[in-house]
C-alpha cells in the first residue's frame, strides 16, 4: 500500500471553522477510497481553527491517508484553494468546504469514474443543502447544455465536481480577484476549454450546510462591486473565447432586481447601465420585464426567455 500513489487529492480551505471543521474532516477520513491525499489550508483564521486542524492531522495522517496542513495569509477561499492546489501531485483533485459532509463512498465514486475513462476532465454529481430554515434543497449537476446550465444554476459550484488536475491548470485555477462567485467564474474558464464531463448518477453523497455566517448572498447590495466584478471577468472570458455572452447581461438584470428587492438604489443603477448600452429596443423591453418579474419574486426567468433571447453565440 505504501508504494501506491493516490489518484485523487482533496483540498479544504478553512477560515474560522474551529467549531465545525472536525465533522467535515472526519467525513473525509471515513472515505473508502485509499490511498487518499488531504490538504487543509488555514486562511488566516482568528479562532482556533489552525490548532484544531493541526491536531486532527497528527492523529489521522497515515501511509494510506496523507494529511498536509498549510497556511495562506492572502484572504479569500480562492487564494487558499490555489495554495492547496500547488501541493497537489495526484491526477485528480476535489475541493471541499470546511462545513460540509461527504458520505463514505463519495470520493471512491468519483475516482472510479475517472479510472474507467481517463479522457474525462470533470466528473460531477448532485448535492443536497440544508437551509437555515431546516429545509433541504437539491442542487443538480449536468453534463450537457453546460454553458446555459452553469450560467443560471451554477452547476460547477465547488462541492459538485472533481476535476483532472492538468485540466484545471490549463484553465488557470482559482482567480483571487473574483471576491464573490469565484467558483462560478472558474466554471466558465473551464467550460470554454471544452471539457469532457460525466455525471455519475442521480444519487447524492454531499450534504452542504448553510451557516448564517458563511452566507454571502443575504445582502447583494451591500457589496455590489464584488458581484459585478465577477460578472465582468466572466464576460471577458467568454468574449475572448469567441462567445457572445447574452446570458451574462441577463444575470446582471437578475442581480439588479435582487438589489432592488433589498430596497437599494443599486438596482435602478445597474438596470440603467444594462439598458443604456443595449441598442435593440425590443431587448430593452424584455430586460425591463425580466427585472420587474424577478424583483417581485419571480423565478426561472432564464427558462422563460430562452426561446426569445440568444444567450450564447459561438463566433
Amino acid at each position: 500500500m505504501d508504494n501506491i500513489s493516490p489518484d485523487i487529492s482533496i483540498v479544504v480551505p478553512v477560515f474560522n471553522r474551529g467549531m465545525v471543521v472536525t465533522a467535515t474532516l472526519d467525513s473525509i477520513a471515513a472515505q473508502t477510497e485509499r490511498p487518499l491525499a488531504l490538504i487543509i489550508v488555514d486562511n488566516n483564521s482568528t479562532d482556533n481553527s489552525l490548532a484544531v486542524v493541526t491536531e486532527w492531522a497528527k492523529l489521522h495522517d497515515s501511509p494510506d491517508f496523507a494529511v498536509t496542513v498549510l497556511s495562506e495569509p492572502i484572504p479569500g477561499a480562492a487564494a487558499a484553494r490555489n495554495k492547496g492546489f500547488e501541493s497537489v501531485t495526484t491526477p485528480y483533485v476535489m475541493f471541499f468546504d470546511s462545513d460540509d459532509l461527504m458520505s463514505p463512498n463519495h470520493v471512491k465514486d468519483f475516482a472510479d469514474t475517472f479510472r474507467a475513462d481517463p479522457l474525462l476532465d470533470i466528473v460531477g454529481r448532485d448535492i443536497i443543502s440544508l437551509e437555515l430554515d431546516g429545509s433541504k434543497k437539491r442542487h443538480p449537476f449536468a453534463d450537457s447544455d453546460m454553458m446555459f446550465r452553469h450560467s443560471f444554476n451554477a452547476i460547477l459550484s465547488t462541492q459538485r465536481y472533481a476535476v483532472k488536475s492538468s485540466f484545471l491548470r490549463k484553465a488557470g485555477c482559482w482567480n483571487p480577484d473574483a471576491l464573490a462567485w469565484n467558483d462560478f467564474e472558474l466554471g466558465f474558464r473551464m467550460l470554454v476549454n471544452h471539457p469532457k464531463c460525466k455525471k455519475i448518477d442521480n444519487n447524492v453523497s454531499v450534504t452542504m450546510h448553510r451557516l448564517a455566517e458563511s452566507i454571502t448572498g443575504t445582502s447583494y447590495s451591500a457589496t455590489p462591486q464584488k458581484w459585478e466584478h465577477s460578472l465582468n471577468l466572466i464576460e471577458q472570458t467568454l468574449t475572448a473565447a469567441g462567445y457572445q455572452a447574452g446570458a451574462i447581461e441577463l444575470r446582471r438584470i437578475v442581480l439588479a432586481a435582487l438589489y432592488s428587492r433589498e430596497g437599494s438604489p443599486q438596482g435602478a443603477r445597474l438596470l440603467g447601465e444594462v439598458t443604456g448600452r443595449e441598442k435593440n429596443a425590443v431587448k430593452n423591453i424584455i430586460y425591463r420585464l425580466a427585472y420587474h418579474y424577478t424583483r417581485k419574486g419571480g423565478r426561472g426567468i432564464h427558462i422563460l426567455l430562452r426561446p426569445i433571447l440568444k444567450f450564447f453565440k459561438d463566433v
